[in-house]
């Protein structure tokens, strides 16, 4: 019996050592995430205008209005750490504000 426990742990462990694993936040907690990085983005390269809206526009891409200023961020994803897990890690890009 100790034996049939002992190789089954020891499967067990070579199985979690070799498999790759993630931890992802829930996607709305993600989106949370990706959310207020945008935000807080465009508020610093838009000081001057609060922020009235922000539009989803597909996956990883959003069109973030400032008053007269529209702006396109976009989510790009870091590449993971080896044996690191966690949520999916990020930065925000910003094409040059346009305003009327």
């Amino acid at each position: 019996m100790f034996a049939r426990s002992a190789v089954a742990c020891l499967v067990l462990v070579l199985v979690l050592a070799t498999g790759q694993a993630t931890a992802a936040l829930a996607p709305n907690f993600q989106r949370a995430r990706e959310l207020n990085a945008v935000i807080n983005a465009v508020a610093v390269a838009v000081p001057k205008h609060p922020i009235d809206k922000v539009i989803s526009q597909g996956r990883d891409r959003y069109a973030v209005v400032a008053g007269k200023c529209t702006v396109i961020a976009r989510i790009v994803g870091l590449p993971a750490k080896p044996g690191v897990v966690g949520p999916r890690q990020f930065e925000v890009e910003l094409d040059k504000p346009d305003c009327d």
